[in-house]
């Protein structure tokens, strides 16, 4: 997607002029406050950089926009997979929910203290009910899907408050965007999600942010929104916008709060399921914005990772541009998430991770850079595969995979492939749990973006099948070595695919990513330097030439007629298939094959 157009998919979930309202409202100021001048004011930050919050990933504008983009995908790829499968107006409002929760959901980042870190999420829930709100619920109250829906439910089964209370307690539901918040177990448990949030709009901010105990049942006093027992001396509250304990609009009934979540059946039990599945696709993209290069704090400062040592490097800038400070600190979590390339949920409902940089000046560097990695893979893990929870929607067909299926895949990086070893290697130690789904798989994060998409809806083809017997058969009748071959290791990972016709299985020039099997006629090879076309036989590899000598490749193929093929990772290919023959060898296959075999 072109930069300029990056934001356009969330035009049909928020028009452009809100979102604008939205994010110069509540986002705007989170990077004002993250800004180096505020900053170089600030005791704790002075102190400690790298724990202070405004180091932590942005929190501001484009994390907003990051995130909200991010989601309305993924609730397409994980759609029949880890949710139920929805009719498309469904799946829409699906989408519209959560973009609407997403916008609200980190606004309490205004506030870099430690109180309003823990805090940020309930002041989310009483953003909900502020003054400053009104337009987003005004337009989801307004003519279209979300209207429709909520008519269509008051109609059969009216709710007890009023729409615009039933909208700003959906949009309350933000605060579930935070595992220690609200925790996975609570999706699932439709009464204990309402308790916690009636307790969270009904109990005043300040006393949240003072310590109330009436707010929250910890499991911990660590955690992100656990609660301290008197105020502390930094919980000073930000300017804008306003979350003291008197929001601008009340609601009119506790007893009578949130009382669509708990609907057991009929249209509002099927709202609390849409509703619930939007934030759990929040919960989800969240964690899997945008880190590696892309990397920034709220205040806009560069954050990346020493390939010396694999410690957290920063660029602190003022707004003026006129110097440049180059930090270091101790911050693992950081340095990990620099080093990131990718975090995705596959369309297999696996989670995937790509790395920038595997090779590094040494092993205790090595090992720091595998640390912080695997650090920042267990938070992300946490956050993704518990939010899929166990309850689906009611009435739909369920998904397919469980949450307890869902696989960990690190993709080995191109300059040091041992590196995703490695974080494999300390990710068992530290949790043994996750060593259990953990996959270490070849890099494709590099593939032509057609090629990865073909990738990642290929089906997958069993060592042990019938698909995998007849590979080995009619490539070993080819000319490949296919004796004594490890099936496990071989087929991991192959996907089997069908070629339109007219559609460019491999273009010159790009990434070898790839090497393909064509299983039947229809493929033309198209070589550069002059050369002219040619068909391809069904069973010989193309793209070797590439994967083997990781250069670019050198003519395009496409596909004059549909034709079926099978796809292996370029570094599986030359790890498990790769078996040159010597000339003792090819003179024996010569010989007993004959040339024109």
């Amino acid at each position: 997607m072109e930069e300029a157009d990056r934001w356009t998919v969330l035009d049909d979930h928020l028009p452009p002029a809100l979102r604008t309202h939205l994010e110069e409202t509540f986002w705007r100021p989170i990077e004002a406050a993250a800004s180096l001048e505020v900053l170089s004011e600030d005791p704790a930050f002075l102190d400690d950089p790298g724990r202070h919050p405004a180091m932590f990933a942005d929190h501001g504008v484009v994390h907003v926009r990051d995130v909200a983009s991010g989601l309305v995908p993924l609730v397409e790829t994980v759609d029949g997979i880890l949710l139920a499968a929805r009719p498309p107006d469904r799946l829409a409002l699906v989408q519209m929910w959560g973009v609407a929760l997403t916008y609200l959901h980190d606004v309490g980042m205004v506030d870099f203290t430690r109180v309003g870190r823990r805090t940020h999420a309930l002041y989310a829930a009483h953003v909900a009910f502020a003054d400053e709100v009104t337009p987003l619920v005004d337009h989801l109250l307004g003519p279209g899907p979300v209207r429709r829906s909520l008519d269509a439910v008051h109609e059969v089964d009216p709710f007890l408050v009023p729409l615009e209370t039933v909208v700003r307690e959906v949009l309350s539901l933000s605060a579930a965007h935070s595992k220690s918040t609200v925790p996975a177990t609570a999706l699932d448990d439709r009464e204990a999600l309402r308790d916690l949030m009636t307790r969270f709009v009904f109990t005043p901010m300040d006393v949240l942010r003072g310590g109330g105990r009436t707010a929250r049942p910890g499991p911990g006093p660590d955690e992100e929104a656990s609660l301290e027992a008197a105020p502390h001396p930094d919980a000073a509250r930000p300017a804008r916008p306003r979350t003291d304990s008197s929001p601008g609009i009340r609601h009119p009934s506790r007893p009578d709060a949130y009382a669509w979540l708990t609907a057991s059946h009929g249209p509002q039990a099927e709202l609390a399921d849409d509703v619930v599945d939007a934030v759990r696709a929040l919960r989800a993209a969240d964690v899997l914005r945008q880190r590696g290069t892309a990397l920034r704090t709220s205040g806009g400062f560069e954050v990346f990772f020493d390939a010396r040592t694999g410690g957290a490097l920063c660029t602190l800038r003022p707004r003026d541009g006129r110097a440049a400070y180059l930090v270091t600190y101790d911050n693992r979590r950081s340095a990990g998430e620099a080093n990131i390339r990718m975090a995705s949920v596959t369309p297999r409902g696996d989670l995937r991770f790509a790395f920038h940089r595997g090779a590094f000046g040494d092993r205790t560097a090595a090992r720091r850079a595998a640390e912080s990695v695997a650090n920042a893979v267990l938070d992300i893990q946490t956050d993704v595969i518990p939010s899929f929870g166990s309850l689906p929607a009611r009435g739909l067909p369920p998904p397919t995979k469980r949450a307890d299926d869902i696989l960990v895949q690190l993709e080995r990086p191109d300059d040091h492939p041992p590196f995703a070893d490695l974080v494999g290697d300390v990710l068992r130690d530290v949790d043994p749990e996750v060593g259990t789904r953990l996959r270490v798989v070849d890099d494709v994060e590099g593939a032509a973006p057609l090629e990865r998409h073909r990738f990642d809806h290929a089906e997958r083809v069993d060592a042990w099948g019938d698909l995998a017997d007849e590979a080995l058969a009619r490539l070993a009748e080819h000319g490949t070595d296919t004796g004594g071959i490890d099936r496990e290791a071989a087929f991991l990972e192959v996907g089997h695919a069908t070629i339109a016709p007219g559609e460019l299985l491999l273009e010159n020039g790009s990434p070898p990513a790839f090497v393909y099997v064509p299983m039947g006629e229809g493929l033309q090879v198209r070589p550069g330097g002059g050369y002219s076309p040619s068909p391809l036989h069904p069973w010989i590899p193309v793209g070797t030439t590439g994967a083997v000598r990781r250069a670019g490749r050198n003519s395009d193929v496409v596909a004059k007629q549909q034709v079926e093929v099978l796809m292996v990772p370029g570094p599986l290919y030359v790890r498990s298939w790769l078996r040159p023959l010597r000339p003792e060898h090819l003179r024996a296959q010569l010989t007993s094959k004959g040339a024109g075999t």
